[in-house]
């Protein structure tokens, strides 16, 4: 029993310090995308509908990440 409680412990760290790094890479991330729609701006209207696609994708990823960041944390 004794053996028990660092073993969870130390799985306890480990999941706090992957949810840590995955919160990092996602805020990382937004923010390009932050700089991608401001910078887009500047651009012509006409590659809007490439912008937009890319965008969605990448709105996808951030999503996906978010969920899996979500049900990781709740384990």
């Amino acid at each position: 029993m004794i053996g028990l409680i660092p073993n969870k412990m130390a799985i306890a760290n480990e999941l706090k310090e992957n949810w840590k790094e995955e919160k990092v890479n996602l805020y990382a991330e937004i923010s390009t995308l932050k700089k991608c729609m401001a910078d887009f701006k500047s651009e012509r209207k006409s590659e809007w509908k490439s912008f937009k696609n890319k965008f969605n994708d990448d709105m996808d990823k951030v999503e996906k990440s978010l969920k899996k960041l979500a049900k990781s944390h709740k384990k």
